[in-house]
């Protein structure tokens, strides 16, 4: 599982939500690969959210930082979805 442009656009698209994706998305967008993505990125959304807010211990901080870089296929990646808001 690699997060790419494509899934921080899709992200956007259904506000994080995998409902909304089954809703609106087309049969490419509703792939379990995607859903699967999605779920992935809402979560650590929500975990770079309490990293912001200082609501995280520094072992905790790293461990995320240590998934972003496995899951993103680059750095311009980690960038933009540290920029995405939770729609939670």
């Amino acid at each position: 599982m690699t997060v790419t442009k494509y899934h921080i656009e899709l992200y956007k698209k259904v506000g994080g939500d995998v409902d909304h994706l089954q809703r609106i998305g087309t049969s490419e967008e509703k792939s379990i690969a995607n859903q699967n993505i999605i779920v992935e990125m809402e979560e650590l959304v929500s975990n770079l959210e309490l990293i912001k807010n200082g609501m995280t211990s520094n072992q905790y901080e790293e461990e995320i930082n240590a998934k972003l870089d496995k899951l993103c296929i680059d750095d311009s990646i980690i960038v933009e979805l540290k920029k995405l808001k939770s729609f939670r």
